[in-house]
C-alpha cells in the first residue's frame, strides 16, 4: 500500500527541494496536476512535551516524549486539536501481526463467497487461498494502525526511538485518531459496511485515507533533507514480495484509498483548505465514481438502480450491493487494455448486484445503468471482451435477447437502452433460469419513457 504513497511523497519533496528545500513556501507542480500548487509546506518545529500519552507508561521516557511530540506535530499539520488524548497501545511486531490477523478474521465473514466469485470472474487462479493472501499482505504492509472501534492507536514497540518511516506512519495514524474524534468517521464507515453499501464505503474510506495521507505528506515536506533521505531509504527497503505477487486487482484495490483518495482530498485542500475537507465529511462522496473523477463531486450522484431479490433453489443471497465504477475498473484493468477499461468503466451511472452462494458454486447478477445508451454499449463490448479473455466460458452464442457464453462456467450479457444485464455462474445449468428470472424482475419494476429507454419505477 505504501509504494504509491512513497512515489507521491518523492515527487512532492522533489518539487519542494527545487523551490528551496522545503521551508514554509507553497510549491508547484504536484503529481497529477498542471500548474496547481502542492500541499502547503508546514515547517515542523521542535515542541516541548507536557502531557505524556496514556498507554505508554511502560516505555522509556524518551519514547513517551517522542510520541507526545508527534501528537503535537499532527495537530499542527492537520489544524485540529485532540478533544481527548489518544490512547496508545504499544505491542511487539509479533503482537502487531496477530492483532492484524484477528482484525481480518472479523472482517472476512463473506470470504468463501468472495473467493468463489473472484475465481468465476477470472480475477484469481484456483490455487489462490484468499484468506492466506490477505493475511500475508497485511502482515507485510502494516506498520501500525488506528483501531476506530476501540479508539486505540496500535504502534510497534520502540526502545531506541522511532525510525523515520515509523514516525511518518504514526503521523498518518494519529491523523486518523484526530479526525475520528472530530468527524466520527469510524461509526459512519462501519454502518456502511454493515448495510452492504460497499461502493459508498470505498468512497468514504478514500476520503479518510486521503486526508491522513495529505497530513503525512505535509509532515514529510517539513522535514530536513537528511530526515527525508532517511525516510526514503527505509521505505524503499520494505519487503513487498507478497504485495507484488498478488493479483493486480487486489494490489490496485489496496492502493486506491491512499492514491485516489489523496488526489480527491488534495483537490479539496487546494480549493478550500482543511475547511473544504471538513465539509466533505459532512457530505461524503456518494460513489467511487466521485473519487476517480473528483470533478464529479458533489454534483454527479449515482442513479438508484433496483431489482428484486432472485430466489435460486439451493442458494442463499450472500449480499446485494453496488458494484460501482471502481469495481469495473479493477476488473477490466486486470485483463483489458487501459483505454478500453477507462472508457467502459467511465460511463457508470448506477447499478445493483447480487451474489448467491451454495457453499461451492456462485451466481452473480448485475444490473447496470449507464449515463447514456452509448455508455451501456461501451460496457457491453468490454464485458464481451472480458468474458472471452478472463473467464472460463465457451464461445459467444448470439441470440435476439442477448449473448450467452457456455463452458465450464457460463455468462450472459444483454442490453436495453442505457441498461445492461450481466449474469455469471459457476453452475452453467442455472444460466437460462437465472437470466429469465432476472429479466422478469426487471420488467416488473420498469416502464418505458418516450425515448425508448427503460425507466426504473421501483425507487430509482
Amino acid at each position: 500500500m505504501r509504494n504509491r504513497l512513497i512515489a507521491a511523497a518523492a515527487a512532492l519533496l522533489l518539487v519542494a527541494a527545487c523551490d528551496g528545500g522545503g521551508g514554509s513556501s507553497t510549491t508547484t507542480g504536484a503529481p497529477g496536476t498542471t500548474g496547481a500548487s502542492s500541499p502547503a509546506t508546514t515547517t515542523v518545529e521542535e515542541t516541548t512535551t507536557t502531557t505524556l500519552l496514556p498507554g505508554t507508561e511502560e516505555l522509556p521516557d524518551e519514547i513517551r516524549a517522542e510520541l507526545t511530540e508527534l501528537t503535537e506535530i499532527t495537530q499542527e499539520v492537520r489544524g485540529l486539536e485532540f478533544l481527548e488524548q489518544p490512547n496508545v497501545v504499544v505491542v511487539t511486531n509479533e503482537e502487531l501481526a496477530q492483532r492484524v490477523r484477528e482484525q481480518l478474521a472479523e472482517d472476512l465473514e463473506d470470504l468463501p463467497a468472495d473467493q468463489a466469485l473472484y475465481r468465476l470472474l477470472g480475477l484469481i487462479d484456483d490455487e489462490v487461498d484468499l484468506e492466506q493472501l490477505y493475511n500475508d499482505l497485511y502482515s507485510e504492509q502494516v506498520a501500525g494502525y488506528y483501531d476506530g472501534d476501540a479508539g486505540e492507536l496500535v504502534v510497534p514497540r520502540a526502545e531506541e526511538g522511532f525510525t523515520a518511516l515509523q514516525r511518518a506512519t504514526l503521523v498518518h495514524e494519529l491523523a486518523h485518531a484526530l479526525t475520528d474524534q472530530h468527524y466520527a468517521f469510524n461509526d459512519r464507515y462501519t454502518a456502511l459496511i454493515d448495510e452492504d453499501r460497499f461502493d459508498e464505503a470505498a468512497a468514504f474510506q478514500a476520503l479518510i485515507e486521503g486526508d491522513a495521507t495529505l497530513a503525512e505528506l505535509i509532515y514529510l515536506q517539513g522535514l530536513t533533507t537528511e530526515e527525508q533521505a532517511a525516510f526514503f531509504q527505509e521505505s524503499f527497503g520494505i519487503d513487498q514480495t507478497v504485495f507484488q505477487s498478488a493479483p493486480r486487482f487486489i494490489r490496485d484495490a489496496l492502493v486506491f484509498p491512499y492514491d485516489s483518495g489523496f488526489l480527491f482530498v488534495d483537490r479539496l485542500y487546494r480549493t478550500g483548505g482543511f475547511s473544504a475537507v471538513a465539509d466533505a465529511y459532512a457530505s461524503p462522496p456518494a460513489s467511487t465514481e466521485q473519487i476517480i473523477d473528483p470533478e464529479d463531486y458533489p454534483a454527479d450522484v449515482p442513479v438508484e438502480v433496483t431489482i428484486g431479490t432472485l430466489a435460486i433453489e439451493g442458494y442463499e443471497l450472500e449480499y446485494q450491493s453496488t458494484w460501482g465504477e471502481l469495481s469495473f475498473a479493477l476488473m477490466f484493468d486486470q485483463a483489458l487494455d487501459t483505454d478500453t477499461s477507462d472508457v467502459a468503466a467511465g460511463g457508470w451511472g448506477g447499478d445493483t448486484y447480487q451474489v448467491h452462494f451454495n457453499g461451492e458454486d456462485v451466481v452473480f447478477v448485475l444490473y447496470y445503468r449507464g449515463d447514456a445508451s452509448t455508455d451501456a454499449e461501451e460496457l457491453r463490448q468490454a464485458l464481451h471482451q472480458y468474458v472471452d479473455t478472463a473467464m472460463n466460458t465457451g464461445e459467444a452464442e448470439e441470440t435476439e435477447e442477448g449473448t450467452a457464453f457456455r463452458g465450464d462456467d457460463a455468462a450472459w450479457i444483454s442490453m436495453d437502452g442505457a441498461n445492461l444485464l450481466f449474469v455469471a455462474t459457476s453452475d452453467p445449468g442455472l444460466l437460462d433460469g437465472v437470466v429469465a428470472d432476472a429479466m422478469a424482475a426487471i420488467e416488473a419494476g420498469q416502464t418505458t419513457d418516450t425515448s425508448g429507454e427503460a425507466t426504473d419505477t421501483t425507487g430509482g
